[in-house]
């Protein structure tokens, strides 16, 4: 079943942070505490780690998208599987 993956809060008072860059892109195979992206946060840019593995399937927030925490980023899953249901909650909010 694929994850998703969401922005977590890297520091005490971040309410959003900047997706700046995307270490991983889609496609590409990734482990648990493999660097996914780095963040801008209130107090600095911080790298942000994935907390599963399998494969980046889609990101839902380029490079540049601010976000809040828990907000969606990415999904990690095997290739095939169906995302849909995932990027059409994505989609609805």
């Amino acid at each position: 079943m694929a994850d998703l993956v969401e922005m977590v809060q890297l520091s005490p008072t971040m309410e959003e942070g900047l997706v700046v860059a995307w270490m991983k892109g889609e496609g590409d195979r990734v482990a648990t505490g493999d660097i996914l992206a780095e963040v801008e946060t209130d107090k600095a840019t911080m790298e942000m780690e994935s907390y599963f593995d399998g494969t980046v399937l889609r990101i839902l927030a380029p490079a540049g998208t601010a976000a809040k925490v828990g907000a969606a980023l990415a999904i990690i899953g095997e290739p095939g599987e169906d995302i849909s249901r995932l990027v059409a909650g994505h989609a609805a909010g």
